[in-house]
């Protein structure tokens, strides 16, 4: 994971395949589903404060 600033937020970087057939792909975490992940949690909890500071910023 790492921070891409205010235009892209949090990015992901995931590797899918074995070394010899792989892809990476890179994406914004707000995009990224994590179903049942232990990481979950701590995702909807950024998700949940990164709302709540852009509302801020409107007030």
């Amino acid at each position: 994971m790492f921070d891409a600033g205010d235009a892209f937020d949090l990015m992901c970087q995931v590797e899918v395949g074995d070394c010899a057939d792989s892809a990476i792909f890179v994406a914004p975490i707000a995009e990224f589903a994590v179903g049942r992940h232990p990481i979950a949690r701590a995702v909807a909890e950024y998700h949940r404060r990164r709302a709540q500071t852009r509302i801020d910023d409107l007030a």
